[in-house]
């Protein structure tokens, strides 16, 4: 099973996974950590498919199978905030890697209440208690767009090198990327907030790369394209991995499975992790970002 371990009580499947992924699907650290530290003490947590909802398997969350846990935020808040209140509880875990997402505050994440310099306060924190290694800083997706009655070219870059600054100056060595997924919903709720996404060509994103590059290189941090082969043969550019095994096993000094996860995009290069987020209902994300595949609205 590649690390996993499974087992039925009743017709419950229950799952042992080394790897606890928090969340791709919503923003639990923002927004439900009261739920994930009840979770946490009950030492499992029931998780439905979100693509096929008679499926549930109850993931067992105790120390002594999960070896670290990947949390995914744009606003760390009240997880520095749970953490400190419950540190006990939290250093029971070998491990603990983020993906912080910080980009330019604008309309299209209206929802993000934390600001910039709030967040960028936030990474600090993380890296001064965990370390710069077990951080890893996006900059997801890449916007570009037009207001509906108006012919001005707007997108979400112009707080992107000011961002790279302050990140180098914490020492963090990668930044993630990737461009809006225009997928049909997405498409649709951005018209209907009277934004029109722009679907640029491969010569285009590959300008805007390679501008992003000159920044980036200036600050000594390496780019990393998420789920976009289109763009790796950038000079420069490398593929994000973004739960990686390697990475997490070096951090915690402990062997891990560096099993592909085939339940992600087929470009995507994870290493296998369990998600216990949501989409919709109780896990529908506060952020309501207009660019987000995960958003239900």
């Amino acid at each position: 099973m590649g690390g996993t371990l499974t087992s039925y009580t009743g017709k419950m499947k229950t799952v042992e996974y080394p790897i606890i992924s928090c969340s791709r699907r919503t923003d639990i650290p923002a927004h439900l950590m009261s739920w994930v530290l009840d979770k946490i003490k009950s030492g499992y947590v029931d998780v439905r498919n979100p693509f096929n909802p008679l499926m549930i398997q109850r993931v067992i969350l105790k120390p002594t199978v999960v070896k670290c846990w990947v949390w995914w935020s744009k606003d760390f808040s009240q997880w520095i905030k749970a953490y400190y209140e419950n540190l006990e509880l939290f250093r029971l875990f070998k491990g603990h890697f983020f993906q912080f997402t910080i980009n330019t505050p604008c309309e299209l994440e209206s929802g993000v209440k934390a600001s910039l310099d709030e967040r960028i306060n936030q990474l600090k924190i993380l890296v001064e208690e965990f370390s710069p290694s077990a951080v890893t800083l996006r900059f997801d997706p890449i916007v570009f767009y037009r207001n509906a009655g108006s012919t001005q070219v707007k997108n979400n870059l112009s707080s992107f090198e000011y961002i790279v600054k302050k990140a180098a100056e914490l020492n963090v060595k990668e930044l993630v990327f990737s461009f809006i997924a225009l997928y049909p919903k997405v498409v649709s709720r951005m018209i209907s907030r009277g934004k029109i996404p722009i679907r640029l060509s491969l010569e285009e994103k590959q300008r805007i790369i390679e501008n992003l590059l000159i920044i980036c290189r200036d600050y000594e941090i390496t780019l990393k394209a998420c789920c976009q082969p289109e763009l790796l043969d950038i000079i420069g550019i490398q593929q994000s991995r973004c739960i990686d095994a390697y990475k997490i096993e070096r951090l915690i000094k402990t062997s891990l499975p560096k099993v592909k996860d085939k339940g992600q995009r087929v470009n995507c290069a994870c290493h296998r992790s369990i998600d216990i987020g949501g989409y919709t209902g109780f896990f529908s994300c506060k952020h309501n970002c207009d660019y987000c595949y995960g958003s239900p609205k």
